[in-house]
């Protein structure tokens, strides 16, 4: 998809197409949907740390929520559509994303707070994954 249209594009309705993915079990969508909303992500970011650079400001984007929630929200689905799909090593490569978006810079309380959550899930789900793959 071109970075322009990605732009466009309004995070939290992607969150809810993907919501709706999952509640209809289509989980090649729930991968084409989180696939979208990182791409998204990572076009803003990309744009944030370019200006940031340039000493430059973007207008602030509207979003419910910090950026890296979306980053997580994205690999956490992706998480779930592999474990439903019963490709559970491609499960654990997502749970380890996830419960490790602490490695990005520069972030605030309220991210550091969100951080906190996904790992707190991925830990959660990480022993779920484990359990229902029988090494529980």
């Amino acid at each position: 998809m071109q970075p322009s249209i990605l732009k466009s594009l309004k995070l939290d309705i992607i969150v809810e197409m993907l919501e709706m993915a999952v509640a209809f079990e289509n989980w090649n969508k729930v991968l084409e949907t989180a696939d979208v909303l990182y791409q998204c992500v990572m076009c803003i970011r990309e744009d944030q740390v370019e200006d940031r650079g340039k000493g430059a400001r973007l207008p602030s984007i509207e979003t419910e929520r910090p950026l890296v929630y979306y980053i997580g929200r994205s690999y956490m689905m992706q998480g779930v559509a592999y474990q439903k799909m019963g490709q559970i090593d491609q499960a654990r490569a997502c749970i380890h994303q996830y419960a490790n978006l602490d490695c990005m810079e520069e972030m605030d309380e309220a991210e550091l707070q969100v951080v906190q959550k996904f790992k707190h899930k991925a830990e959660v789900n990480r022993y779920a994954l484990e359990i229902e793959a029988g090494q529980g």
